[in-house]
């Protein structure tokens, strides 16, 4: 990300003339959103902050920026698009050559497929198609990018047992019966159990 671009993010937190309670606020948002992206690697986290911004204040710069950037890292990038737009158009006013380079590039990249349009072409691929083959690269897709997915985690097991890759689905199912326990899923659980209780 580059030092100049997150100095840029913070030294316009506390930009305009906005009373001082406001400013404040928004200084808090965007460096709970700093922290969230940049420390905890958390893009999902790190959305909401910066768009709390964006609502007091929808000229914000670093705002802009790091709301492309961190909807682009969660995998939204149909929704990250407007905001690259918005902060090129910001990024050439203000002569930031940087940012506006790197807005040009991610704006000239071919579309990147959501998480949800790949969970849904997996989905289709293994239900509908019967093709499980092709429904576990969709979801490995989804698992670079979001290694503790639930569903993808679950689905791509699912496939691999279809496809007759039970081995390899096996340690999927071992993560599926940890991650189903954190969060009381009981059915989940239960079906992650019965497969590992088979063989192999």
């Amino acid at each position: 990300m580059g030092a100049s671009i997150l100095a840029v993010a913070l030294a316009i937190a506390l930009g305009g003339c906005s009373p001082k309670p406001v400013a404040e606020d928004q200084a808090a948002a965007m460096q709970a959103g700093l922290d969230a992206f940049y420390t905890r690697h958390d893009p999902q986290a790190a959305v909401p902050e910066f768009q709390k911004v964006l609502a007091a204040n929808p000229s914000h710069y670093g705002a802009t920026f790091q709301l492309a950037a961190a909807l682009d890292a969660a995998g939204r990038q149909q929704e990250a698009r407007p905001y690259w737009e918005k902060a090129l158009a910001m990024a050439q006013r203000y002569a930031d050559t940087e940012t506006a380079d790197r807005a040009r590039a991610r704006l000239a990249a071919p579309e990147v497929p959501s998480d949800e349009a790949l969970m849904r072409h997996g989905l289709d691929a293994l239900y509908t198609q019967h093709d499980p083959a092709a429904a576990a690269a969709e979801f490995r897709q989804v698992l670079a990018r979001n290694p503790t997915h639930y569903g993808a985690t679950f689905q791509l097991a699912a496939a691999l047992d279809a496809a007759e890759e039970r081995a390899e689905a096996r340690p999927l199912w071992k993560k599926m019966l940890d991650m189903s326990v954190v969060v009381n899923d009981t059915k989940t659980a239960n079906a992650a159990r019965a497969r590992l209780a088979s063989k192999p």
